[in-house]
């Protein structure tokens, strides 16, 4: 097996993982209680973003470890992608605003939250697409930092 198929095995093992939390997310949206789901999502975050990274290679601690050569290509991809989630450690602050960049799909689950049923079906999908292509993109530009500095 090549090092490509290994990563796209691990990209693979990753989306498997992010689905599964975002059908917690989505279970959280059902539930009428303004903000909490949004609490959720950051917590599910906190957790599944360094577990992708780790995944990848991409910690602080193995990106410190590599030599200075590979840090510089590493680092420059990262830059090029223009992620920050990527070789840092995470905070509730990187985390927040993340979820601003979806401002307005969050501000749309919340209201649709006082929708009778419906409206809770509809943050439901809001909150499983949110988390899934917010938790995708983090994986895509892992693999493709990884790849490119390979």
């Amino acid at each position: 097996m090549t090092d490509l198929q290994k990563l796209e095995a691990v990209r693979q093992e990753c989306r498997t993982l992010v689905r599964k939390r975002a059908l917690v997310s989505a279970g959280a949206a059902m539930v009428p209680v303004p903000f909490m789901d949004v609490m959720v999502d950051a917590s599910i975050l906190m957790q599944l973003i360094p577990e992708i990274s780790r995944r990848f290679g991409l910690e602080p601690e193995h990106i410190a470890a590599m030599t200075p050569e590979q840090r510089e290509k590493v680092w420059h991809q990262v830059r090029v992608r223009g992620s920050q989630l990527i070789g840092i450690v995470l905070t509730r602050a990187i985390v927040r605003k993340s979820f601003m960049d979806f401002a307005g799909k969050l501000a749309a689950r919340q209201i649709s939250k006082f929708i009778p049923f419906g409206g809770q079906l509809v943050a439901a999908g809001l909150g499983y697409f949110v988390m899934r292509r917010m938790a995708y993109k983090h994986i895509d530009d892992c693999f493709a930092v990884v790849t490119a500095s390979s």
